[in-house]
């Protein structure tokens, strides 16, 4: 069997540098106001898991957060990330607005459509938005091209399932998720939001399997018709 020294060594350079420019998990918990950041494993993160960043606490209005973002080493990979964020908000009387929001850089090569997922609950006056961006500059936060956007959703119950856009990038880039929730007084909302970017394969597999079942289909027709 004849190998590519030159496709080896292509590999090992941008494995190299993927590393290299893999980042520190980091969450922030905004109301326009106050501003909480919390990376991977620092002052202020309740999770002692790599990949995994939680804060709980009050910020204003927002007498209680439980907010959890997981990513890779915990779950997806460099080349097929995942993100999730999960989050329990309590508003006091007066309400207001709050932005959660998680990032990761360092990911790719990658090629395909990002699946969006999201559910939850609002008791009180109030609405969840989700939002989701791709950074080709891998710096965190960076939400210059938008992958899909999901909401508003009000109680008492929500849930929806997309597929965002799509993306086709040697590396490194950055993925962020972004959730703002609104609420007009008291209220408690909670709710949990992933994005991935599964093997491209499995989507052309999937879409490969659903022609053939068209083909079937349309040949059973043909036979119909003819008898």
């Amino acid at each position: 069997m004849k190998i590519n020294l030159k496709c080896l060594l292509a590999i090992g350079a941008t494995s190299a540098l993927i590393g290299s420019a893999y980042a520190t998990p980091t969450l922030t918990i905004s109301d326009g106001v106050n501003t909480v950041s919390v990376t991977d494993n620092s002052a202020g993160d309740a999770n002692s898991a790599a990949g995994q960043v939680t804060w709980i606490g009050g910020l204003d209005n927002w007498t209680l957060n439980v907010d959890t973002g997981t990513t890779y080493p915990a779950i997806g990979t460099l080349v097929f990330p995942a993100l999730d964020l999960s989050f329990n908000a309590v508003s006091n009387g007066v309400g207001g607005t709050l932005w959660i929001s998680f990032s990761e850089s360092g990911f790719g090569p990658s090629s395909g459509v990002t699946n969006v997922a999201t559910g939850g609950t609002v008791m009180g006056a109030g609405s969840v938005t989700f939002n989701t961006y791709g950074g080709n500059s891998n710096a965190l936060f960076d939400t210059t091209n938008w992958l899909s956007s999901v909401g508003p959703f009000a109680g008492p119950a929500f849930s929806d399932s997309i597929l965002g856009g799509t993306i086709n990038s040697a590396g490194p880039y950055s993925l962020t998720e972004v959730i703002k929730i609104t609420s007009a007084g008291a209220s408690a909302i909670t709710g949990d939001a992933s994005l991935s970017v599964p093997d491209a394969g499995t989507t052309v597999m999937l879409l490969g399997a659903g022609l053939m079942a068209l083909g079937l289909v349309g040949s059973r027709r043909k036979r119909a018709l003819a008898s």
